[in-house]
């Protein structure tokens, strides 16, 4: 690979679910990955999908399609409870009460599926702190939570 190579277009991958993707891929084929824009919960927002040259599993369709289906009790029941632990100590107004009006969706990364469960983040961009929030996911279990700048 030349130096200039990284100016070279992206390969294009059309999916039924995710649409068009650009590819990008590595010597270790285990950091390929897929990136292009979806349509989440009404909101167009970035997708990066781990995945080798055929593209997003099944189980990775599947996996997205259920984060859609059950975002808000998703919500509700993990992000919600999660980012009040590691915010309000912290942060006097981080806008959790007005969640939905304070933090806009940014994108969501989904990693390769091993034993019926993969490691994914999902990102948003909040208002009252005017930083990006990252909460990386283990399964539905939520790891740890970085805050850009």
């Amino acid at each position: 690979m030349g130096i200039f190579d990284i100016f070279k277009k992206k390969p294009k991958f059309v999916d039924e679910l995710f649409g068009e993707l650009g590819y990008t891929k590595f010597k270790d084929s285990s950091k390929n990955f897929y990136d292009g824009q979806v349509n989440f919960q009404g909101n167009l927002i970035g997708i990066n999908i781990d995945a080798d040259e055929n593209g997003p599993t099944n189980e990775q369709k599947e996996f997205f399609k259920k984060l859609n289906t059950d975002y808000n009790k998703i919500k509700e029941n993990i992000i919600l409870p999660f980012l009040r632990n590691e915010l309000e100590d912290n942060i006097d107004d981080a806008g959790l009460n007005n969640f939905d009006n304070e933090f806009e969706f940014d994108g969501i990364s989904i990693g390769r599926i091993k034993n019926e469960k993969t490691e994914w983040s999902i990102t948003y961009y909040s208002k009252p702190m005017s930083h990006y929030v990252s909460i990386d996911f283990e399964g539905m279990k939520p790891k740890y939570m970085t805050i850009d700048g």
